[in-house]
């Protein structure tokens, strides 16, 4: 087991090894030397407790604004409700001049088609107006002038007797 001491030569050595690794990552500006490791000579005892120090105030910030949390008076619940209530009056106002508007719009459309429609059936109507039967009806009649029809037996009999 090693008893935790070391010798000269092996502190040299260690100092010896420091260095170069100072001069490797060394600046321009650095000093050639490179500086003594500062060492601190409190206890372990006030060492762990300062770093136990410091998470604990660490801890206590990042949870601060957990611990200002705090409830609503009813004042203030009375005024949030009284703003929620405006909020929804509002909204559905808006909701019904948008359905109103809509309405009146679908409105407008459907008679501006019905219009158009109305016009296309009129205009069909007009152009496929059927030209006046009446000149056949002459042209039959006409025909039919000079047709003279003869009254069968049957007939002539009972118009006779009905004369009687």
């Amino acid at each position: 087991m090693s008893s935790g001491f070391i010798t000269e030569s092996e502190a040299v050595e260690v100092r010896r090894k420091k260095q170069e690794e100072w001069e490797r990552v060394r600046k321009a500006d650095d000093p050639l030397e490179r500086p003594e490791d500062t060492y601190d000579h409190r206890s372990l005892y006030e060492r762990l407790q300062e770093q136990k120090q410091k998470r604990d105030l660490e801890y206590e910030e990042a949870h601060k604004l957990k611990n200002m949390i705090k409830g609503l008076d009813d004042d203030e619940i009375e005024f949030l409700d009284l703003v929620d209530r405006t909020k929804l009056a509002a909204d559905r106002k808006k909701t019904i001049e948008e359905e109103i508007e809509l309405n009146d719009y679908r409105n407008r459309v459907a008679s501006l088609q019905e219009k158009n429609l109305d016009q296309k059936l009129q205009s069909e109507i007009n152009t496929l107006k059927p030209k006046p039967v009446s000149n056949n009806r002459v042209s039959q009649t006409k025909l039919l002038k000079g047709v003279v029809v003869k009254k069968t037996e049957g007939k002539k009999r009972k118009h006779s007797e009905m004369e009687k």
